[in-house]
């Protein structure tokens, strides 16, 4: 069997460098395997779309403005979260009661916001700032956290601000990566699958190999995927912000 692969995890470049690396394995197999030739085919067609789609999205302008406007956001959501995290270990009365709410709708919409997909991120954030300005206002005022709420709610502003102008310079007769990005997936999910369906009803040596190459690929890619976010969690952050495209995408995956 191969490896259920989380293509979510994949940043783009990433995605597209894993993507093409399974497919030539597969391609050796064309004519020892030519059941698997049509999801091949389809699959190779999907790689051919996203890589168009992934290099529109470079050239456009606002993309690392957008990744900039991300990451403002990502460190005001974190200094809100961290600050009541701190809060709800304040002895004095009320106070980590008081944070202790906070946290609790925080962990319902989204304890892990800052890592999640733009599309993703933008809906817990609201989610929580809504609710917080809703239901709260009082703990917020009392933990005295009404400027770092604000400051969340204006970077969040910012980064939608920015991702309207992404979308809307956009080439609109060409397809984007966020339409392309599950397509690929769901053609390399059905390719993988048709493999291992097959290897189990009618094992070959051509297939056992496939298997096992594929699974080392698999296993490699997420290995340098997952060290490389290790790195950059650890390294200071820098004046010039790069896309993170890890979070670029908001995929059915």
């Amino acid at each position: 069997m191969i490896s259920t692969t989380n293509f979510s995890l994949f940043p783009s470049d990433e995605l597209f460098t894993f993507a093409k690396g399974a497919l030539t394995i597969v391609e050796e197999k064309r004519t020892a395997i030519p059941s698997l030739i049509p999801f091949l085919d389809k699959a190779n067609q999907q790689l051919s779309l996203y890589q168009n789609a992934l290099e529109r999205t470079k050239k456009n302008p606002y993309t690392e403005l957008q990744a900039e406007k991300d990451s403002l956001r990502d460190d005001s959501f974190m200094v809100l979260r961290t600050y009541m995290e701190a809060m709800s270990y304040r002895a004095k009365a009320g106070w980590s009661a008081a944070a202790t709410k906070i946290l609790e709708v925080i962990r319902r919409h989204g304890w892990n916001a800052a890592s999640m997909g733009y599309k993703a991120e933008t809906a817990a954030i609201n989610s929580i700032t809504s609710e917080l300005r809703g239901k709260y206002a009082t703990e917020i005022v009392f933990l005295n956290a009404e400027e770092l709420l604000a400051e969340l709610e204006a970077d969040q502003r910012a980064f939608e601000e920015t991702s309207h102008l992404n979308v809307k310079n956009a080439p609109t007769s060409e397809p984007t990566i966020w339409e392309v990005r599950p397509t690929l997936s769901n053609s390399l999910k059905s390719l993988f699958t048709l493999i291992s369906l097959l290897n189990t009803s009618a094992p070959s040596r051509d297939l056992s190999t496939l298997e096992s190459v594929l699974n080392e690929l698999i296993v490699r890619s997420l290995s340098t995927v997952k060290a490389n976010e290790t790195r950059s969690e650890n390294q200071p952050k820098k004046t010039s912000v790069q896309p993170n495209d890890s979070k670029t995408q908001e995929v059915a995956e």
